[in-house]
């Protein structure tokens, strides 16, 4: 009986079994989703990876289903939102450029992270052109952990992994993408018909009693209303002519990869981009080989090579985005005959017909870059004894651009009326200017690792050394008065040829030298302690300031290890963790910043070309290195069987000794500009800033039997505050202040309270002008003193979005995917004047805004959104200082990308040898919630300034296959 109750059993556990492995085959258990799971969550650190679980400093890594088959140009862009603390901002929508990451808040200047692409120090174009089907893995170090990479880890490391191979039999994958981009906004100014209705108001409201109402007759106007005489009373919407409607993207990628003992991956890539800009566009192509041969157990070899080419051809003049927000719509773009336009509201005008955007842009010359990259690492790591590890890498990274550019000559626009050429208009003298700039690194690394477990105890120990030995070469050269428009050339010297006006060359090296350490301690996997050290010394500081050193030591805690949290069965992990270590930055000094020196010029005499010097820039041997120090606290942890993860995080980041430029007296003679190439002075280790945040990243992710669902959201709060500066006095730069007490970003100027009443001018209210009237705006007596003047300027608002948040959902059903990104800041002003915002501003236009709800006495409301207009001249008391009535909200959430992918069953496609075939639609940019209701025209992740080229929307369509 027992021998049958034995057998009855058995069977009864084998038909659970098969049971369970038949629920197994259609969804996965949890114990293997988490196994699955812990292999999965490898996140890199500093010369290295380690499983997520075991590591203890602020480490965010990239899900990689936010970057599977997103259509992006950029893998920047493709990123924003997706990580906490990360701020993106892709505020140009050109091709070619490339968008500004910080990580965790913005110190005094030159406060980028440090990239590094396969081990090999990058640049934030370099990241920004990879292709994400080439990406494995992208982790950011945010904390003490960046500290192994010392002087230029001080505000933070982006670490990324391209892909090596799976290894087995080849594979073959396909990605492709068309797609249409148009502008998320274009700023929207008045018609012909407004205009002149709201000039004759600017006039009449600055002085009604000398006839200025009439600038503009009714006779006029109701010409330009019915559009019979387009020659003399056009009404051009410049914008619309200028920008192409729809610009079209196409990208093509295809990759190989497998192999056994030499495991290899390889892709070929070409994107091509048009601009808005009619005559402008962008091809790029990349190429990329990564082989890992294993020669024996011990000794295995690697080699990582890349090239990216990128040309941008422009076979116009280029689109002057200010003279085109100044042009006016009375403004004649061409005459019925094809003469470029010369009449503005029935009369002649010599400035426009000069600046006129379009004939500059067609007929203005042409540009050509021509931009390479070349990036390659051979790599070998040999294992004499088990857990000793001794790894070595050189690489060399090879930068060339060139950049030629033609200014054509111009014959005179004909005055329409007279027929007789207009010669203010005509350009005389062409010129060409050519710029080739090189750079070239080289990179030698050698790494010592040895680990071993004793009993419960694990210890890793690692100790490397690197050398960098770097040149920067550059070659420019201007010539005028070139018999051919077009000739793109510097050869030819004599006068036939044209007058060479500039020539010049210059060279500049550094060289780096590091020492590193680390040891990682972790007692039963449970108690993990980690401690850092490095030396870096570099060639750009003086002998004695030239080496400095960065330590960091953090340590974890798996809470879900102990047994008064084992029992909590919701529970999967928790971790604590905290780390303490500081890391420099020198992204703000020259190469021979210590060292005084003279520039090397050269001119033209009798036709021969002299050498001369001039003043270069002024040395300081004291500079020294710019340290931040970082402590983090914070807490991971995963519940109900995984499927809902968060991280939180804790920091303090002080910037000690931050470098900025000295401000010299001017009576110095020294120039002071924010292009270094021709500031002439020395930064100086001038003050102290921190930041201070919290960041939060929750995930929600579940599994069903046709499909599975996600959704990440992650929040960041940074405060920033200046601890101190040089001499306590405060920096001011055009519309900024950075001041003791205050954050970096500070908006200088006066308060306002909306609009002045004849109320308050009865009553004597305070006034910043003497001429300023019911209507005008309403300057703030900050100080009540009675009286307002520069005393009463004051911090108006800041331009650093102090919160910013990310949202991604998405997931599979069936055959079918579905992926939505969104990304938003908070609490961040952009300043917007002149022509992009303020009425007939140096005789520009007027954008729809001030026309919608403007002052007028008719609506004498103190809060509308625009004073009573006036012309340019006549209303310095509004426009002619800075205000936080120019200060426009941009706050907003962005749903950055939609994404609806199909993918044709597995039985279908395999009969045609295919492994995968997806096919999916893609909206990028395309929903915004602004936070600013006043202005609704401009993109709120542009930056303050008169005008900008516009960002992009994309729709696009494109396939994914393997074979």
């Amino acid at each position: 009986m027992k021998k049958k109750t034995i057998i009855l059993s058995a069977l009864l556990m084998s038909s659970i079994t098969l049971v369970d492995a038949q629920k197994t085959k259609n969804k996965p258990s949890d114990s293997i989703t988490k196994k699955v799971k812990d292999v999965e969550e490898i996140v890199l650190v500093g010369y290295g990876k380690q499983k997520k679980g075991t590591v203890s400093g602020s480490i965010a890594s990239v899900d990689k289903k936010i970057l599977q088959d997103r259509p992006t140009t950029s893998l920047t862009a493709s990123i924003q939102g997706a990580l906490p603390g990360v701020t993106i901002k892709s505020s140009l929508g050109d091709v070619g450029s490339v968008p500004a990451l910080n990580v965790r808040g913005r110190s005094v200047a030159g406060n980028s992270p440090l990239y590094i692409i396969d081990g090999i120090l990058s640049s934030a174009a370099d990241f920004s052109r990879l292709s994400p089907a080439d990406v494995e893995n992208i982790s950011i170090l945010k904390d003490a952990a960046a500290a192994i990479y010392g002087t230029r880890a001080g505000y933070g490391v982006i670490l990324v992994e391209t892909k090596k191979g799976g290894g087995g039999k080849m594979s073959i994958g396909y990605n492709m993408y068309n797609g249409y981009q148009t502008p998320t906004y274009l700023p929207k100014y008045v018609d012909a018909v407004e205009y002149m209705k709201l000039k004759n108001e600017a006039y009449f409201n600055a002085d009604n009693s000398v006839g200025h109402f009439s600038q503009y007759k009714q006779e006029q106007i109701d010409l330009t209303a019915a559009g019979t005489d387009p020659d003399r009373y056009p009404n051009t919407d410049w914008y619309k002519a200028t920008y192409r409607k729809m610009a079209n993207l196409l990208n093509n990628e295809i990759n190989v990869s497998g192999g056994d003992k030499i495991r290899y991956f390889a892709s070929l890539g070409y994107l091509k981009q048009e601009s808005l800009s009619p005559t402008k566009g962008m091809d790029r192509y990349s190429f990329r080989a990564n082989t890992s041969s294993k020669l024996s157990e011990k000794f295995t070899v690697n080699s990582n090579i890349s090239f990216i080419k990128q040309m941008i051809n422009d076979q116009g003049g280029g689109i002057n985005t200010r003279e085109l927000a100044r042009i006016t719509p009375t403004m004649a773009l061409r005459q019925s005959n094809g003469w470029w336009g010369s009449i503005n509201a029935g009369k002649v005008d010599n400035t426009f017909a000069n600046t006129n955007p379009i004939r500059n842009n067609i007929e203005g010359g042409d540009s050509k870059s021509n931009d390479q990259k070349f990036m390659g690492a051979l790599s070998t790591s040999y294992t004499p004894v088990k857990g000793l590890n001794i790894d070595a890498q050189i690489s060399y990274s090879n930068w060339n651009y060139r950049l030629g550019e033609f200014t054509n000559t111009l014959s005179p626009v004909n005055n329409f009326l007279t027929k007789v050429p207009i010669a203010a208009t005509a350009r005389a003298v062409n010129n060409y200017h050519e710029k080739w700039e090189s750079d070239e690194l080289l990179n030698t690394q050698v790494l010592v690792g040895y680990e071993k477990k004793i009993s419960s105890h694990y210890f890793k120990v690692l100790g490397g050394a690197s050398y960098e030995d770097y040149t920067r070469r550059i070659i420019e050269g201007r010539k005028s008065n070139i018999p051919k428009d077009g000739l793109h050339s510097l050869s030819a010297l004599s006068t036939l040829d044209g007058t060479l006006d500039e020539l010049k060359s210059n060279t500049s090296q550094y060289a780096f030298q590091s020492v590193f350490a680390r040891i990682n301690y972790n007692y039963q996997e449970k108690y993990f302690l980690e401690g850092i050290i490095r030396a870096d010394a570099s060639s750009r500081f003086a002998k004695e300031n030239r080496w400095g050193y960065f330590p960091a030591v953090m340590a974890s805690w798996r809470l879900d290890k102990e047994n008064f949290i084992k029992n909590l069965n919701f529970i999967n992990t928790l971790k604590l963790r905290g780390s303490y270590g500081s890391a420099g930055s020198i992204n703000t000094i020259g190469y021979y910043d210590s060292q005084t020196y003279m520039d090397s010029n050269s001119t033209v005499l009798g036709n021969v070309i002299v050498g001369s010097v001039s003043p270069g820039k002024l040395g300081f041997s004291g500079i020294g290195w710019e340290k931040i120090v970082t402590k983090n606290i914070g807490l991971d942890g995963s519940l109900f069987n995984n499927t809902f993860t968060f991280s939180v995080d804790l920091y303090n980041r002080l910037t000690k000794g931050a470098l900025m430029n000295n401000q010299l007296p001017y009576e110095t003679g020294v120039i002071m500009d924010s292009d270094p190439v021709k500031n002439q002075t020395p930064p100086i280790n001038a003050g102290d800033v921190v930041n201070k945040g919290i960041e939060i990243t929750l995930g929600y992710n579940k599994n069903f039997e046709n499909g599975d669902f996600y959704i990440n959201a992650n929040f960041a709060k940074n405060r920033n505050e200046v601890l101190s500066l040089i001499n306590s006095k405060p920096l001011y730069k055009d519309n900024w202040i950075t001041q003791v007490g205050g954050s970096i970003g500070d908006f200088y100027g006066y308060k306002t309270a909306g609009l002045l009443t004849q109320e308050d001018i009865n009553n004597n209210y305070p006034k910043l002008y003497s001429s300023s009237q019911a209507g005008d705006i309403k300057y703030v007596d900050i100080n009540g003193d009675g009286v307002v003047d520069e005393n009463d300027r004051t911090v108006i608002g800041n331009d650093v979005p102090s919160f910013t948040y990310g949202l991604s959902i998405g997931g599979r059903y069936k055959n079918f995917d579905l992926n939505i990104v969104g990304q938003g800041v908070k609490n961040v002003q952009v300043y917007l004047d002149k022509e992009s915002s303020q009425a007939f501003f140096n005789g520009a236009g007027a954008k729809q805004y001030v026309l919608d709800n403007r002052w007028t006495p008719e609506n004498p409301d103190p809060n509308a959104l625009y004073h009573r207009v006036l012309p340019s001249g006549g209303g310095t008391q509004n426009i002619g200082v800075a205000s936080d009535f120019w200060l426009f909200d941009a706050s907003y959430f962005r749903i950055k990308s939609v994404t609806l992918g199909y993918s044709i069953p597995q039985e279908t496609i395999s009969r045609i040898g295919l492994k995968k075939f997806r096919i999916y639609a893609n909206l990028e940019n395309y929903f915004t919630f602004r936070g600013d209701k006043r202005v609704k025209d401009f993109d709120p992740e542009m930056a303050s300034d008169r005008s900008t080229y516009p960002n992009l929307k994309t729709i696009s369509f494109g396939i994914n296959a393997t074979f």
